[in-house]
């Protein structure tokens, strides 16, 4: 029943993309999206695009730009260099924008109308989930009047990256708790028609925590407490892996992971990153899951990696980035503890273990991580031991690997050559996506910024 519904929501998905790319040229709204359609059909289909977005193009620019992936042609051979133009974001944009979130602020609306306060607690984290997504890869993005086309208003506004994250947190994510944990919904409540947790509210009310969480944690360098802050948050966020927040994929040809579905149309143009081949060690099973097939490449290996089969999964929350978040949290507040440290390392690499191989972490893997932690006589040398044990077992999770980049500068990735170009000088890793060019043409006026220039930092990232 689950995979007709599934295959019944991306058709819905599918065609308000090409409405909307027939027919809608202009920045972030598509008033093509009926609104009245019954939430129960706009739920997956927003839960489904969302997914898709994530789980595809963003996961591919974090994988290029932190040599997880190499691009060896087409856009994602430039991309891989660090030659990212403004028309190579447009279709993320429009997933993003016209495909998820305008969806899923239907769904809100809709809620208000019908009192169905759980509904609207789920379109509340995914909406923040998504605009979270989109300023950590763009900074300044529309949120406010993104959504006016009803209205006329085509050429929204930027909310800065510092009031995105107060929307996000306390905004967004505190309303979703308290909706999703309203004792009445009279206008319904979600149950087979959320893909994510099957109508478990207790779950969304775990990822809600979760991602207020990540995004307190992102923020410290504006906002020295937030390592306590986050770690204060610890009792209720996701317990498990079995709680996860994240898509899971089918196998019929209209319901494949997006990863998987790029494989099959453009073999060739992406491989794993030398880089990335080589931090395995041989104690370590996950590398042949992960690099099994080299992940897009035509004619290596036997199948997909263990993120690009049929089935695969989109993970957009995991207890295995909670634990990493822990760990670094611990060792960096202001009362460092490297034993708590070390212990919610150990835990989260035994949760990675578990989650893609189905046993915990191989003795001999312990051992090793055992010595480097020993070996490791700073902080920021303990830091770089969890940044890199988070960069394998975070692969393909959203924009992590090169968020904790950008925070961190770790792993120590040797810059790609021939990385220098018009919109990024100085060849190193870029900091930030150019925004797209639709948005060039049809809302230049309300760019924050005119020429694109990749290593501009946000506000997060100051």
């Amino acid at each position: 029943m689950k995979n007709i519904l599934f295959k019944k929501v991306l058709i819905l998905v599918f065609t308000f993309t090409f409405i909307t790319s027939c027919e809608f040229g202009d920045t972030n709204v598509d008033p093509a999206v009926p609104t009245d359609v019954a939430m129960s059909a706009l739920l997956p289909s927003g839960e489904a695009a969302i997914s898709w977005a994530i789980g595809g193009e963003m996961v591919r620019i974090s994988g290029l730009l932190t040599q997880q992936f190499e691009g060896i042609n087409a856009q994602q051979a430039d991309n891989y260099r660090y030659l990212i133009r403004d028309a190579d974001m447009d279709g993320m944009w429009q997933r993003m924008y016209f495909n998820s979130l305008n969806t899923i602020n239907i769904v809100i609306k809709k809620a208000d109308e019908l009192n169905a306060p759980h509904y609207k607690g789920v379109a509340q984290v995914l909406m923040a989930l998504g605009i979270a997504n989109l300023t950590d890869a763009f900074g300044d993005v529309p949120y406010t009047d993104a959504f006016e086309a009803d209205e006329g208003n085509f050429t929204p506004t930027y909310d800065t990256q510092q009031q995105l994250y107060s929307t996000i947190i306390p905004g967004l994510l505190d309303d979703a708790i308290v909706n999703l944990s309203a004792s009445t919904s009279a206008g319904g409540s979600p149950g087979g028609d959320d893909l994510i947790y099957g109508g478990d509210l207790t779950a969304w009310i775990d990822a809600a925590n979760s991602l207020k969480m990540r995004y307190t944690f992102q923020s410290v360098k504006q906002n020295a407490g937030a390592y306590d802050v986050a770690l204060a948050m610890m009792p209720n966020v996701i317990a498990s892996n079995a709680g996860d927040f994240e898509m899971l994929f089918g196998n019929g040809a209209n319901e494949t992971n997006p990863q998987y579905q790029f494989s099959q149309s453009r073999a060739g143009n992406i491989k794993m990153g030398d880089y990335f081949t080589n931090v395995f060690s041989a104690n370590d099973p996950r590398g042949e899951l992960f690099l099994d097939g080299q992940l897009f490449e035509e004619g290596e290996g036997d199948s997909p990696s263990y993120y690009a089969n049929s089935n695969s999964p989109v993970v957009l929350m995991s207890y295995v980035e909670i634990k990493f978040i822990e760990s670094e949290a611990q060792l960096m507040k202001s009362a460092s503890d490297p034993i708590a440290a070390k212990a919610a390392l150990d835990a989260g690499v035994a949760a990675s273990f578990q989650k893609v191989t189905g046993a915990g972490t191989p003795a001999a893997y312990q051992a090793d991580l055992d010595a480097r932690w020993a070996a490791a006589t700073t902080a920021n040398d303990q830091l770089e031991v969890i940044i890199n044990e988070k960069y394998i077992a975070c692969f393909s999770q959203s924009l992590i690997a090169w968020t904790d980049y950008r925070r961190t500068g770790f792993p120590a990735l040797t810059v790609v050559p021939n990385g220098v170009n018009a919109f990024n000088a100085n060849g190193e890793i870029p900091r930030r996506l150019p925004y797209p060019q639709e948005e060039r043409l049809l809302n230049l006026s309300n760019l924050p910024i005119q020429t694109p220039n990749l290593q501009t930092r946000f506000w997060w990232d100051q």
